[in-house]
């Protein structure tokens, strides 16, 4: 959701190693020019929105939600995690195939990703706050009622107000979904910022001491990812387990230490790994020598893996399951490997074509404003009476309602907002 396409220009010396035998060579990339990759964010948009018409359905038309089953849409909040670990990891990925001296510069890195998301995240949280008075005063799992503005206003403790304002809400049981209520996911997408460059460090010293290929290498932190998550989960379970809760929401989104830890990079670590480790087969693909035939493989294994990995998803969300997240997370890092294949063997991809329809390429680039804009809104809406209850047409103007207006605030926000803080971080990396 947050993460930008990379860029990258020049003609540079470096030594180069074989993707297949991990033999370095000393070699000079040709002048080549990798703008945006095609066809992401689209599919981030669509996402978004999917997410919004859970939370607006679940929240106004629970009976209709259940009975259309399109409570399955939320799986598209773990595709944004993927999306993030593709497109973060993707700069590593290629100075590591590149044969650089050390991985891409942190304090730019750091820079970056504190002006894509803080600056528009505070504006809208005390907005929501002060404003429209809808955030949330105590745990949402517990003082939510369906279908009112129960457990909200505006936050007026100095500790509940910090804690929101500087997304570190998700580590304190007391604190967990208080404020804007899918913050959450921002608390976790910042720790994956910050142990990206720790698993940088590791792969360039690997890269240095070891020689090894640098596919197996890429593959690590993705692999330690996935088993980081699956521990995290195993933890909260026995958390839950000890206190006598067995309630899913709960355990994921209560007042407890297993929500802290489902909600955090230890339990959800393994939902950006898939996206990583279709970075590296992108880059694989991308620099390797037999890039072509190797694509042609992958797409088929993709496609096959897809379909598993789906109807995986869709067994453990039945069973209740927390251990969906990561079948998702696998069918999200396919579903991109899928889009993006073709691009690295330097064809066109009909799907990204597709996927980048102009509507929906713009949701994808605002959609951290309509992702952080519209639970506050369809609080306030519903408090101010402009909401309907529990019917299909009730259930559609409802979305046609909270959508517009999340989508105008988010385009306003981005406009006065995020872009003049992306503008500033690309100042500060050209200085």
């Amino acid at each position: 959701m947050t993460a930008d396409t990379p860029h990258r220009t020049g003609h540079i010396p470096v030594v180069a190693a074989s993707a297949i035998s991990g033999t370095p060579v000393t070699a000079t990339v040709a002048p080549r020019r990798r703008g945006r990759i095609k066809g992401l964010d689209g599919p981030r948009g669509l996402a978004c929105i999917a997410v919004l018409v859970v939370h607006v359905a679940a929240h106004y038309s629970p009976d209709t939600t259940v009975d259309s089953k399109i409570g399955i849409l939320g799986q598209a909040l773990i595709f944004f995690f993927g999306l993030s670990g593709f497109l973060l990891f993707l700069p590593f990925v290629r100075a590591l195939f590149l044969g650089a001296p050390k991985q891409p510069d942190v304090r730019q890195f750091v820079i970056h990703r504190l002006l894509r998301i803080f600056p528009v995240y505070i504006v809208i949280f005390l907005i929501a706050n002060f404003a429209l008075q809808a955030a949330y005063l105590t745990n949402a799992e517990k003082s939510l009622v369906i279908g009112s503005q129960a457990g909200t206003g505006m936050i007026t403790d100095p500790w509940t107000f910090v804690a929101n304002l500087f997304l570190v809400q998700t580590y304190f049981p007391s604190l967990i979904q208080t404020g804007v209520n899918p913050s959450w996911s921002l608390t976790l997408e910042y720790a994956f910022y910050f142990a990206l460059p720790i698993v940088g460090a590791l792969m360039f010293a690997l890269r240095r001491r070891m020689r090894w290929n640098p596919v197996v290498i890429g593959l690590i932190p993705p692999i330690l990812f996935v088993i980081i998550g699956i521990a995290g989960k195993v933890f909260a379970y026995y958390l839950a387990h000890r206190a006598g809760i067995t309630d899913i929401a709960e355990q994921n989104f209560g007042a407890n230490w297993s929500a802290v830890v489902l909600r955090s990079f230890l339990g959800g670590s393994d939902a950006f790994a898939f996206g990583m480790a279709a970075a590296v087969l992108f880059v694989a693909v991308e620099d390797g020598p037999e890039g072509s035939r190797l694509g042609t493989r992958l797409r088929r294994w993709s496609v096959a893996g897809l379909v598993v990995s789906t109807v995986a998803m869709l067994a453990l969300l039945a069973l209740k399951s927390n251990f969906q997240v990561t079948a998702t997370g696998l069918a999200a890092g396919l579903f991109i490997l899928i889009i993006v294949l073709p691009l690295a063997e330097g064809r066109r991809s009909r799907m990204a074509d597709i996927l980048d329809f102009a509507p929906f390429e713009y949701l994808g680039k605002i959609s951290l404003g309509i992702y952080l804009w519209h639970f506050p809104l369809l609080i306030a809406l519903g408090r101010w009476g402009l909401l309907a209850g529990d019917s299909v047409g009730g259930m559609l103007g409802n979305l046609a309602i909270v959508g517009v207006l999340s989508v105008a605030c988010a385009a306003v926000t981005y406009r006065f907002v995020e872009e003049p803080g992306l503008k500033y971080a690309r100042k500060l990396r050209i200085k």
